[in-house]
């Protein structure tokens, strides 16, 4: 699609736009070899609210986050890093980690943001962008619900400091009767189901081609719904990468495929930061035995 032509040269220039900060030891693996990539999935971040919950957290969770992040020594890296790993055989840092958030609340501008630029880190914003684009053109807004606009997103894509993704433009919903994310509804032909897709994801693309000047290689599922018909369709739209909701630890290879349905674990609230990443190595370790 000609919206995507561009999308691998936008992806190498991520990595030189994003490259900042202290050095740190690259690690270079074996064509076989497995890096171990630990994935967090952020969503909404307020003060004090109701709302706090499963997908909503404190800011002061949130730095604590950060804080243990930094103390052990991990480095924060974004897809363009794992799409020059694969492809251009660009190293990786020797601990690396992922920070994504989900959904694009304006939160992640007002809280997020601020302490990305605090610890000099770099993460990953998937956007719905129907709701970017209203809270773009209205003057209703509120911290509780409000998403990002089109200025703040360029704003925090000029730092350096923060990629965007694709979370789909109006594919977001989880209510009864109606779509469950990107999944094929039971009504729908296989022919039917590509131009939805492709029409939905498609203008995101678009939007983004026309307000930032490149085309996302990454797409998230909206609530981790993978949908097996969509596999062939994201990757002839020229998604090189896509984040899933599967809580346990990635492993980056040489091989192309290991950059499809990225694994990441839920930041939830009331569970403090040492038990949260606890939680994630137990994960690992669960994971090396098996392999053993």
């Amino acid at each position: 699609m000609a919206f995507l032509s561009a999308t691998f040269a936008a992806a190498i220039l991520f990595t030189a736009v994003l490259t900042r900060g202290a050095a740190v030891r690259p690690v270079q693996a074996d064509a076989g070899e497995e890096i171990a990539l630990p994935v967090i999935m952020y969503h909404h971040i307020l003060e004090s609210s109701k709302l706090l919950g499963a997908y909503v957290i404190t800011p002061t969770e949130l730095e604590n986050d950060f804080k243990w992040i930094q103390k052990e020594g991990y480095t924060p890296v974004v897809v363009a890093d794992l799409l020059a790993y694969v492809h251009n055989d660009v190293p990786l840092p020797e601990k690396p980690i992922m920070i994504t958030f989900d959904d694009g609340y304006e939160s992640n501008y007002v809280y997020a943001y601020p302490l990305l630029q605090k610890y000099g880190f770099k993460a990953v914003i998937n956007i719905f962008g129907r709701c970017t684009d209203e809270f773009t053109q209205t003057e209703d807004k509120h911290i509780n619900y409000s998403h990002i606009t089109w200025n703040e997103i360029q704003e925090m894509a000029d730092s350096g400091l923060v990629e965007f993704q694709n979370h789909s433009y109006n594919m977001h919903s989880n209510a009864r009767g109606q779509r469950k994310g990107i999944q094929k509804l039971y009504s729908e032909d296989a022919a039917a189901y590509r131009k939805a897709l492709t029409s939905d994801l498609g203008k995101l693309q678009e939007e983004f081609q026309e307000h930032l000047g490149y085309a996302p290689p990454a797409f998230a599922y909206p609530f981790g719904f993978i949908e097996p018909a969509a596999d062939s369709i994201l990757r002839d739209m020229g998604f090189q990468a896509t984040f899933s909701c599967e809580e346990k630890i990635h492993y980056i290879t040489k091989d192309p495929e290991s950059l499809y349905k990225i694994k990441r674990f839920n930041r939830p609230h009331n569970m403090n930061t040492a038990d949260f990443f606890a939680k994630m190595e137990k994960t690992r370790k669960k994971e090396g035995n098996a392999k053993t």
